[in-house]
């Protein structure tokens, strides 16, 4: 397979590349699978060879067994997604593609498998843990891996050290950004995202289900609500819609809001693998859990059947204008190959199809979003703020607001129509971070609320204001009525909804709900 450079493109050539790329993806799955040198194939799929998992158990032992070193070692492969990983922003999806991908190309050489390719783990069909990841070093408190942060960072600290002091001026500005300027900072950082065994992975072999929450998150009405969503990235503005990738930002360290596809099944996914307490998933060390690259594999997917959904509907799969330019070259600097050579492919748009590592799908859920080609019918978005009636959140006590809008907005909608969304703002500080919430909708103040979805607070520690993206549920008004709906819209603590790392009995800080708007299209 060869890997093309696509960094120096013109955006021409970016476009025309685009325009090839959306004749592809338009292919029926048949097709597309000729066209594909590896296949990912669903977890549960019984047309999957077994040799899938025997060789992903068998490149994790390999990468685990190298030293500190090389960094293909597994845990350094983890420490890449601390280093870079952007949430809450357009480049979500992007930088996700090529950590997936590259990491990918390793296990194919450090396995023997020449036709490996990573699994993905369908969570809106099998809502729970598959016991497959229960097996060997596919479960991250299996003996294989580090047992403590002691003995983690005895052998990693020097080789931190070291890594700090080879680093690009480039580097370092990204890593200053991050709040992880010096190899000290970075230490510290993983202090609070490293796990001891038995804590490695919350969910159990006898306990895998997620929870009704993030079922709800996960739940093919809110995942078809995601794919509904017309544009690639919003304006990152207070009024703009979030996008399906999460909303524009000036660099990948930044941003604050986000779509519906992070805001719920993924924040949701890597809270609940916490199984109510603390875990690899829930902090950003996640990686080191082998069933991370599982579930982002899905929301890959996911991309990628959205892209054929806004092709066959005529709609932009990248952004536009001089946007396409901001997104295609912003740099991602921490990548290596499967020789532990930094890649050249550096540039977010190099990542902009699957077509770059050679890979498809087999079928999931959400593909019955993908329409028959022709024409989609122009639409007028409405936005409608709510008034803010109780915006701290206890412990034990719900915030939120109400918010009045039409009732023919909430009327059932066209196929090709984009999604109705609550838009909740959270004045977030660091101690919320991996606190959780659930969404509960009502169509009037005080009638029974019906649960639209969860917040997860997932991602580095936030200051400030941070958008998340809830689906409505149907049925919010009568058919055929007129008027306003005054939507009442709670945000609910999940449990004590207490930070991971807290000390027991701390009392973690309440954040603010600042603003709750509804969008309809």
């Amino acid at each position: 397979m060869t890997l093309t450079d696509v960094s120096s493109l013109t955006r021409r050539r970016l476009l025309g590349a685009g325009a090839a790329l959306a004749a592809t993806v338009a292919l029926p799955s048949g097709a597309q699978a000729q066209a594909a040198r590896f296949r990912r194939w669903e977890l549960t799929d019984p047309a999957m060879p077994p040799r899938v998992l025997d060789s992903y158990k068998a490149g994790i032992g390999k990468m685990l067994a190298l030293p500190p070193t090389d960094p293909r070692n597994w845990y350094r492969n983890a420490m890449v997604h601390l280093f870079d990983c952007p949430h809450g922003n357009w480049w979500f999806l992007g930088w996700h593609r090529a950590y997936l991908g590259w990491l990918e190309t390793t296990l194919r050489d450090l396995s023997g498998d020449p036709d490996f390719a990573l699994p993905y783990w369908d969570w809106t069909k099998t809502p729970s843990v598959p016991q497959a990841m229960f097996d060997g070093v596919l479960d991250p408190n299996n003996a294989g891996f580090i047992p403590t942060f002691d003995e983690f960072s005895t052998q990693f600290q020097p080789v931190v050290t070291d890594l700090y002091g080879a680093f690009s001026q480039d580097q370092l500005s990204v890593l200053n950004d991050r709040g992880i300027a010096t190899a000290g900072d970075f230490m510290n950082s993983l202090q609070q995202a490293f796990f001891d065994q038995p804590n490695a992975r919350g969910l159990t072999a006898t306990n895998p289900d997620l929870d009704s929450d993030t079922k709800v998150a996960v739940s093919l009405p809110t995942i078809r609500q995601s794919l509904r969503t017309t544009l690639f990235a919003g304006g990152g503005g207070p009024n703009d819609p979030a996008g399906f990738a999460s909303a524009k930002a000036s660099n990948h360290s930044d941003g604050s809001t986000k779509g519906i596809l992070e805001s719920q099944p993924h924040d949701n996914v890597h809270g609940a693998m916490g199984g109510g307490g603390g875990a690899f998933m829930v902090q950003f060390f996640s990686p080191v859990d082998p069933i991370f690259f599982l579930h982002h594999g899905n929301l890959d997917r996911l991309w990628d059947v959205w892209t054929r959904r806004q092709t066959a509907l005529g709609r932009p799969t990248l952004p536009q204008g001089p946007d396409l330019d901001a997104w295609s070259n912003e740099e991602f600097r921490f990548f290596s190959n499967s020789q532990s050579q930094p890649v050249t492919q550096t540039k977010a748009g190099s990542y902009a199809s699957t077509s770059v590592f050679g890979y498809d799908y087999s079928p999931g859920s959400g593909e019955d979003q993908v329409p028959v080609a022709g024409p989609a019918v122009a639409s007028t978005p409405q936005v409608f703020s709510g008034a803010v009636v109780s915006e701290r959140i206890g412990l034990a006590r719900a915030a939120g607001g109400t918010v009045r809008v039409p009732a023919s907005a909430l009327q059932a909608s066209r196929a090709d129509a984009g999604p109705r969304v609550a838009e909740i703002t959270l004045n977030l500080t660091h101690e919320d971070l991996g606190r959780r919430f659930r969404v509960l909708v009502s169509p009037t103040p005080g009638a029974a609320p019906v649960a639209a979805g969860a917040i997860t607070i997932f991602g580095h520690p936030h200051h400030g204001p941070v958008t998340f993206t809830v689906p409505l549920p149907n049925n919010l008004a009568p058919a055929g009525g007129t008027g306003e709906v005054p939507l009442d819209i709670r945000v609910v603590p999940i449990g004590n909804s207490a930070r991971p790392t807290l000390a027991a009995g701390a009392a973690p800080t309440a954040p603010l709900v600042s603003s709750i708007k509804v969008r309809t299209d």
